[in-house]
């Protein structure tokens, strides 16, 4: 019986998925907690306008790109308006300074959102926002860095 629970545990062990083998997750699937931009996370990511809509699944205490930190919705009608935009930043940015408080962050802690292109996404996910973390490389605010800690750390001491 020992023996045959030995083996089990090592081929779960064997099998279990890595951090570069993360499944990919759609950019409006995303739940809070910390996510790669690539399957390698300990490389910086370049951030485009299209290579933001695949993302992999990480530990907040291992490489990552981006901390989802807060979901909501937005009540703008029309989410290609400047109004969506300033509604969506008003949420994230009430999050982030509630998450954050009057202490010292990065200078290079950076916090954006994302919510659905008008369409289809926007018919399948509604008007979800998502308000995310980033690291941003100082000499390039175009490249995420990888990092491997949480944005923000709680102390409940």
């Amino acid at each position: 019986m020992k023996k045959t629970f030995i083996v089990a545990m090592s081929l779960l062990v064997s099998f279990a998925p890595s951090a570069e083998a993360a499944a990919s997750t759609f950019y409006l699937d995303l739940k809070v907690g910390c996510y790669s931009a690539s399957r390698t996370p300990s490389k910086p990511a370049k951030w485009s306008a299209t290579n933001y809509k695949t993302l992999y699944a990480a530990s907040c205490t291992g490489p990552h790109h981006y901390e989802v930190f807060k979901i909501a919705k937005i009540k703008a009608k029309d989410l290609a308006s400047d109004a969506a935009k300033d509604e969506a930043s008003g949420i994230c940015t009430e999050a982030a300074r509630n998450l954050i408080g009057s202490g010292e962050v990065a200078k290079t802690l950076s916090y954006a959102y994302f919510y659905p292109d008008k369409g289809a996404e926007e018919k399948k996910y509604g008007k979800k926002t998502i308000c995310f973390f980033r690291t941003l490389d100082p000499k390039d605010s175009g490249i995420s860095l990888s990092v491997s800690k949480p944005a923000v750390v709680y102390n409940y001491v």
